[in-house]
Protein backbone atom coordinates (compact mmCIF):
# COMPACT_ATOMS: atom_id res chain seq x y z
CA UNK A 1 0.00 0.00 0.00
CA UNK A 2 1.56 3.31 -0.95
CA UNK A 3 0.08 7.07 0.43
CA UNK A 4 0.35 10.06 -1.50
CA UNK A 5 -0.90 14.06 -2.11
CA UNK A 6 -1.63 14.36 -5.74
CA UNK A 7 -1.99 17.83 -7.31
CA UNK A 8 -1.75 16.42 -10.90
CA UNK A 9 -2.21 13.96 -13.38
CA UNK A 10 1.45 13.39 -13.29
CA UNK A 11 1.03 13.21 -9.14
CA UNK A 12 -1.08 10.22 -9.69
CA UNK A 13 0.71 8.00 -11.95
CA UNK A 14 3.92 8.09 -10.05
CA UNK A 15 2.15 7.07 -7.50
CA UNK A 16 0.05 3.85 -9.33
CA UNK A 17 3.11 3.08 -11.16
CA UNK A 18 5.47 3.15 -7.91
CA UNK A 19 3.06 1.09 -6.53
CA UNK A 20 2.85 -1.13 -9.36
CA UNK A 21 6.85 -1.43 -9.67
CA UNK A 22 6.75 -4.14 -6.45
CA UNK A 23 5.41 -6.92 -8.93
CA UNK A 24 8.49 -8.72 -9.68
CA UNK A 25 8.03 -11.34 -12.24
CA UNK A 26 9.64 -14.65 -11.54
CA UNK A 27 9.30 -16.08 -15.00
CA UNK A 28 9.56 -14.73 -18.84
CA UNK A 29 6.12 -15.14 -19.52
CA UNK A 30 5.26 -13.28 -16.07
CA UNK A 31 7.84 -10.23 -17.09
CA UNK A 32 5.82 -10.08 -20.51
CA UNK A 33 2.67 -10.38 -18.87
CA UNK A 34 3.63 -7.14 -16.27
CA UNK A 35 4.75 -5.24 -19.34
CA UNK A 36 1.69 -5.47 -20.97
CA UNK A 37 -0.05 -4.59 -17.91
CA UNK A 38 2.11 -1.17 -16.92
CA UNK A 39 1.54 0.01 -20.97
CA UNK A 40 -2.38 -0.58 -20.18
CA UNK A 41 -1.65 1.53 -17.07
CA UNK A 42 0.01 4.36 -18.82
CA UNK A 43 -2.94 4.60 -21.37
CA UNK A 44 -5.47 4.61 -18.65
CA UNK A 45 -3.95 6.63 -16.08
CA UNK A 46 -4.93 9.89 -17.44
CA UNK A 47 -8.94 8.91 -17.69
CA UNK A 48 -8.67 6.75 -14.13
CA UNK A 49 -7.15 11.03 -12.69
CA UNK A 50 -10.21 12.39 -14.53
CA UNK A 51 -12.61 9.94 -13.25
CA UNK A 52 -11.18 9.81 -9.43
CA UNK A 53 -10.99 14.18 -9.50
CA UNK A 54 -14.65 13.83 -10.61
CA UNK A 55 -16.01 12.03 -8.10
CA UNK A 56 -14.03 13.93 -5.41
CA UNK A 57 -14.27 17.23 -7.00
CA UNK A 58 -15.47 19.38 -4.12
CA UNK A 59 -12.39 17.89 -2.02
CA UNK A 60 -10.26 18.54 -4.79
CA UNK A 61 -11.54 22.54 -5.56
CA UNK A 62 -11.37 22.85 -1.81
CA UNK A 63 -7.93 21.64 -1.30
CA UNK A 64 -6.26 21.60 -4.55
CA UNK A 65 -5.27 18.27 -4.26
CA UNK A 66 -6.56 14.42 -3.49
CA UNK A 67 -4.75 12.46 -0.63
CA UNK A 68 -4.81 8.84 -2.54
CA UNK A 69 -4.14 5.52 -1.21
CA UNK A 70 -3.09 2.69 -3.94
CA UNK A 71 -3.33 -0.77 -2.73
CA UNK A 72 -1.44 -4.07 -3.61
CA UNK A 73 -4.06 -4.71 -6.09
CA UNK A 74 -3.63 -1.47 -7.66
CA UNK A 75 -7.12 -0.54 -6.26
CA UNK A 76 -7.15 3.21 -5.46
CA UNK A 77 -9.22 5.54 -3.23
CA UNK A 78 -9.26 9.23 -1.41
CA UNK A 79 -7.69 8.80 1.60
CA UNK A 80 -10.29 9.74 4.37
CA UNK A 81 -10.20 13.81 5.76
CA UNK A 82 -9.64 14.05 9.40
CA UNK A 83 -12.07 15.26 11.91
CA UNK A 84 -10.92 18.52 12.92
CA UNK A 85 -12.44 20.28 16.83
CA UNK A 86 -15.55 20.50 16.79
CA UNK A 87 -16.67 24.14 16.39
CA UNK A 88 -18.04 25.63 20.01
CA UNK A 89 -21.24 27.31 20.22
CA UNK A 90 -19.00 30.86 21.02
CA UNK A 91 -16.08 31.15 18.77
CA UNK A 92 -13.45 33.78 19.46
CA UNK A 93 -13.28 35.32 16.42
CA UNK A 94 -11.95 39.19 17.02
CA UNK A 95 -7.77 39.25 17.39
CA UNK A 96 -6.73 42.46 19.36
CA UNK A 97 -3.46 43.50 19.85
CA UNK A 98 -2.83 45.91 22.53
CA UNK A 99 0.62 47.65 23.52
CA UNK A 100 1.34 48.05 26.80
CA UNK A 101 3.61 50.45 29.68
CA UNK A 102 5.76 48.22 31.62
CA UNK A 103 3.65 49.11 34.74
CA UNK A 104 0.02 48.02 33.14
CA UNK A 105 1.75 44.69 31.78
CA UNK A 106 2.81 44.28 35.58
CA UNK A 107 -0.52 44.85 37.25
CA UNK A 108 -1.96 42.51 34.14
CA UNK A 109 0.32 39.58 34.93
CA UNK A 110 -0.38 40.38 38.84
CA UNK A 111 -3.93 39.81 38.33
CA UNK A 112 -3.88 36.92 35.87
CA UNK A 113 -1.97 35.27 39.06
CA UNK A 114 -3.93 36.05 41.49
CA UNK A 115 -7.08 34.75 39.17
CA UNK A 116 -5.03 32.10 37.92
CA UNK A 117 -6.09 32.99 34.49
CA UNK A 118 -4.47 33.74 31.31
CA UNK A 119 -3.65 37.00 30.01
CA UNK A 120 -6.96 36.81 26.88
CA UNK A 121 -9.39 36.04 29.76
CA UNK A 122 -8.43 38.57 31.99
CA UNK A 123 -8.90 41.73 29.40
CA UNK A 124 -12.07 39.45 28.46
CA UNK A 125 -13.52 39.43 32.03
CA UNK A 126 -12.38 43.23 32.43
CA UNK A 127 -14.20 44.23 28.90
CA UNK A 128 -17.22 42.24 30.63
CA UNK A 129 -17.27 44.81 33.82
CA UNK A 130 -17.70 47.44 31.26
CA UNK A 131 -20.86 47.04 30.18
CA UNK A 132 -22.06 47.48 33.45
CA UNK A 133 -20.14 51.01 32.72
CA UNK A 134 -22.01 51.84 29.64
Amino acid sequence: MKEGRCYEQHDFQVLILSQFAQCRPSTEKEKWELQKEYLRLIREIPQMWEEFVRKNQNIYDRFGYLDVVVYDDLTYERKKLKQGRPKEENTLSHRVTVRLDDESYQLLKQYCQTKNITESAAIRELIQTLKWKI
